[in-house]
């Protein structure tokens, strides 16, 4: 496997620099379509979500941003409500800012707060979600399937009836957090203060609608961790984890630069700073952990090679293993893949942000390099990498490996027996 590698690397590895030129996108106002102006949320309609009285939160998916930074609303990352959560086994935990329900078509995204029960989890999964060309070029995120009551939506309507809202399956995405209209650019994500890195979390169902409209599909492999269900639940709350920790540091720093006007003005301003604390004071409202693998306070800034989508989701396959193997959990012949790091960010990899063609190519061997020895790097190399490392479920002898595209079959069942004709 090493040998092979060391043979195709080399070759992604120039083919992923060439790609790194092509990813600069022009605005949307160039295609004919201004965004519209962005409108600050509103700090009581946020406070109230977060406070609970409300457990559903509707957002303009390219208007809405947060005060004090332009991030979107719409991109907020989970946030575990730790007050209400019990993360003993057969407790439940309660995520807030799960992507569900919204129209993607309308523009409107649904943040919804959930209630997730590890002990029902049934598999966790490595999905590669190609970006348009080559599989090297894929966002990597993690998905969890549940059984029946292993997630519970807070939001509930008397003035329903029929068949209930199901939720059976959790996607955590690994972003780079931005204003809206912004488009992910490989090469400015090469400095990490350019972009907040940030754990969303979708139902699986929007979030294949919202990648369907984007035309990709999804190739997903099944996950062996130590100890079988323990491994998966395990992985469960170490991603979990490290987002809310992640999430917290960013949005705190958020509100710490919100401008007065937004917690100061208007006929309610009073009203509007108590919520203002009342945000501050629960974006601190974490438990610590005596585990540093879990510690995100060092690692807020998304960077496209050391701490993106994919590598980041593998980070948190590599940490839950370790902290199996710790426990001595059952795992004969299954190791991470590597040591869990997402620190060292070479000075090159900063330069690449603003270098052109000529700057690139100079750099180019220091990239290679740095591609050889680390592969993973590389969102087409992480599934070998699980293979080798004996955390892929196998089938034939060879990985369990599962496509799934909006003009087919998708993890529903096939696209005509889920629609009306």
């Amino acid at each position: 496997m090493k040998r092979f590698l060391l043979l195709v690397v080399p070759a992604a590895a120039l083919g992923a620099v060439i790609l790194f030129l092509s990813t600069r996108r022009e605005s949307p106002d160039s295609a004919g379509h201004p965004l519209p102006p962005p409108r600050t949320v509103d700090a009581r309609d946020v406070a109230a979500y977060t406070g609970m009285e409300a457990h559903v939160y509707r957002v303009r998916t390219a208007r809405d941003v947060l005060p004090g930074s332009g991030l979107s609303a719409a991109m907020a990352p989970l946030l575990i409500d730790w007050s209400r959560s019990d993360p003993a086994p057969a407790g439940s935990l309660l995520v807030r800012n799960v992507n569900h329900g919204g129209n993607p078509v309308s523009g409107v995204t649904v943040l919804q707060a959930m209630w997730i029960r590890p002990r029902y989890l049934r598999e966790a999964e490595f999905m590669l979600v190609p970006l348009g060309g080559p599989e090297a070029m894929s966002h990597g995120q993690l998905r969890f399937t549940f059984e029946e009551g292993g997630i519970e939506l807070l939001a509930r309507s008397a003035d329903t009836v029929g068949e209930p809202e199901a939720v059976n399956d959790l996607v955590l995405s690994w972003e780079a957090w931005r204003p809206p209209g912004i488009d992910f650019d490989v090469m400015r994500g090469m400095k990490d203060a350019v972009f907040t890195l940030s754990l969303r979390a979708y139902s699986g169902t929007q979030r294949f609608l919202e990648d369907a409209l984007g035309n990709r599909g999804w190739n997903v492999y099944t996950l062996d961790l130590p100890g079988g269900s323990d491994g998966a639940r395990e992985l469960l709350f170490t991603a979990l984890v490290l987002g809310d920790g992640a999430a917290r540091r960013a949005i705190g720093a958020t509100l710490d630069r919100a401008d007065s006007t937004w917690t100061h003005a208007g006929p309610d301003a009073n009203e509007t700073a108590r919520a203002w604390r009342e945000l501050r004071a629960e974006a601190k409202g974490s438990p610590e952990f005596d585990d540093p693998l879990l510690d995100m306070s060092e690692r807020t800034g998304y960077q496209s090679l050391v701490r993106s989508c994919a590598t980041v989701a593998l980070y948190c396959v590599d940490v839950a293993v370790v902290r199996l193997l710790e426990r001595d959990v059952p795992g004969e012949g299954k190791r991470p893949t590597r040591p869990p790091s997402l620190t060292g960010d070479p000075a090159w990899m900063a330069d690449l942000s603003n270098a052109g063609p000529a700057g690139l190519l100079v750099r180019a061997p220091a990239l290679i390099r740095f591609l050889l020895e680390n592969p993973t790097v590389i969102p087409s190399e992480i599934p070998a990498a699980l293979d080798e490392a004996g955390l892929l479920v196998r089938e034939g002898g060879n990985p369990r490996r599962r496509e799934y595209a909006i003009s087919g079959l998708t993890p529903w069942g096939h696209r005509d027996r889920l629609l009306v004709k």
